[in-house]
């Protein structure tokens, strides 16, 4: 925790300083699960109810804007109204009188994709379809509503513990949270899409060419759908191969990378990978949108096909 050095007061940006006090008169802060560059993520129960929730409190350069608060409504309540299985709900949207934002989200008991792959060291290409097909559901049904998540990667999928003792749920997180975050960055005057007051919107390996502000064929500068499903094959290259696809040490570097580089072909890594397992990751990973799956169910069909599963 850290403190003014005039009058010793908690500083408001510490998102350490919430826990263990109420927000809002109805939640009681329970320790932070974690923090990026849309917020930090606290773990709160309802008062009242007894609930368990999570609680995204938004960024404080994200709050000081009136214009943007109007547009963080309308964005943010697409994405309560969104529902999936294999989507983590959001409940609900507030601000505070002191003009703290946040969001009230289902809490889900488990751990993320990427904690597991690092137990784990890789997939098979079976597993990590396992894994992801309810991904590729949730984005396919987001897509069809305009919801792009512009955010995907191992740290925002939660495999969580079944209540009843079988299967796994897996469940996608901050899905809509990057487009809200976009917005305060055009309000905020910055400079490109990829930054909100010095942050990455994304994460930069897993970032598609056209959110790095590389020009699309078709010249659209709209970010849609098929950014997620870049994003998708990264994952699911990093999943199978046990590494990132593109792994340079500086933003420049990285670029570059998804801009210019192609990775080597999956089975070439990994021999029990299938040709067409392969090709349908590589056409995912097209450097230009126009050459990618058109949908993510498109995908998840290319990949069963390629396993000898029904489609």
């Amino acid at each position: 925790m850290s403190f003014c050095p005039l009058d010793g007061e908690v500083l408001e940006d510490d998102p350490t300083s919430i826990v263990n006090s109420t927000l809002d008169g109805q939640y009681h802060i329970e320790k932070m699960l974690g923090k990026g560059g849309m917020g930090a993520v606290y773990l709160a129960r309802h008062i009242l109810l007894g609930d368990r929730v999570a609680i995204k409190v938004l960024p404080p350069q994200m709050r000081n804007n009136a214009e943007w608060l109007r547009r963080f409504r309308r964005e943010g309540q697409a994405a309560r109204r969104f529902r999936h299985p294999n989507a983590v709900t959001v409940y609900d949207l507030r601000t505070t009188n002191e003009g703290l934002i946040y969001m009230v989200m289902e809490f889900v008991e488990g751990q993320t994709l990427d904690s597991e792959l690092k137990a784990r060291g890789r997939f098979t290409p079976a597993e990590a379809l396992n894994v992801l097909e309810p991904v590729m559901s949730v984005l396919n049904a987001a897509h069809a509503q305009g919801v792009v998540h512009r955010d995907l990667k191992p740290e925002n999928i939660m495999i969580g513990k079944s209540s009843t003792g079988g299967e796994p749920t897996v469940k996608l997180l901050d899905l809509g949270i990057a487009k809200i975050s976009e917005l305060a960055g055009a309000d905020s005057g910055g400079s490109t899409a990829l930054t909100v007051a010095g942050q990455i919107l994304g994460t930069p390996y897993y970032m598609s060419p056209e959110q790095w502000g590389e020009p699309s064929r078709d010249g659209s500068p709209e970010v849609d759908g098929r950014a997620d499903i870049y994003s998708l094959g990264t994952v699911f290259y990093e999943l199978i191969a046990g590494r990132r696809p593109f792994f340079g040490l500086t933003l420049q570097e990285l670029r570059r990378e998804h801009v210019s580089v192609v990775p080597k072909p999956l089975h070439e890594v990994v021999s029990d990978v299938p040709e067409d397992f392969s090709a349908a990751i590589a056409k995912a990973m097209a450097k230009d949108r126009g050459d990618r799956q058109a949908t993510a169910g498109e995908l998840a069909n290319e990949l069963r096909a390629s396993l000898g599963l029904s489609t």
